[in-house]
């Protein structure tokens, strides 16, 4: 009973305040599985570190999947040490025939290639958000007032507007 409850309490929460809870489905979902053995987990996650370790530079063009390509090449020395640090440790063991020195190589090539498709995924996710946000300008240009627009202000500057023109409050009302 009390899972339950747990697993409730978000959705009431959300709905108090007013807010929904949102489910996104992505229409084409891809799934990545790297597979190794767990004594090599360091030197991946020190790869993967060195990977994600860069400043993203936002300029205003979906380039994200260029600047993940580059982190590629900036820790292909990371990468090489901690392939040869794998299978220094992995050649130690009495299985080490079954996960050799290729099969090292293709667990980081693939690291890599998910990295750049994190990198395209952003680049789609911007591109996006560019559309959508052009489209809303769009929508505010057609949906605006055409005709005259008043500026609304408050009394202090409209006396202080009618003070500059020479005109007084007095002199107004004659």
């Amino acid at each position: 009973m009390t899972l339950l409850t747990l697993a409730i309490a978000p959705i009431l929460a959300l709905q108090s305040a007013g807010e929904g809870a949102v489910a996104i489905k992505n229409d084409t979902p891809e799934t990545w599985t790297v597979e190794y053995p767990r004594i090599v987990s360091p030197f991946v996650n020190d790869y993967r570190r060195c990977l994600n370790s860069a400043n993203r530079k936002v300029t205003g063009v979906a380039d994200f999947e260029k600047q993940h390509r580059q982190d590629i090449e900036r820790c292909s020395v990371a990468s090489l040490e901690a392939q040869k640090s794998s299978n220094s440790i992995l050649a130690g063991r009495d299985d080490s025939g079954e996960f050799g020195p290729r099969d090292i190589e293709q667990v980081f090539d693939h690291i890599g290639r998910i990295h750049i498709a994190r990198g395209a995924d952003l680049d789609k996710q911007f591109s996006i958000v560019l559309v959508e946000g052009e489209k809303r300008r769009e929508e505010y240009k057609k949906e605006r007032a055409k005709g005259l627009v008043m500026d609304l202000r408050d009394a202090s500057v409209v006396k202080s507007a009618a003070e500059v023109a020479g005109q007084t409050s007095q002199g107004v009302a004659e």
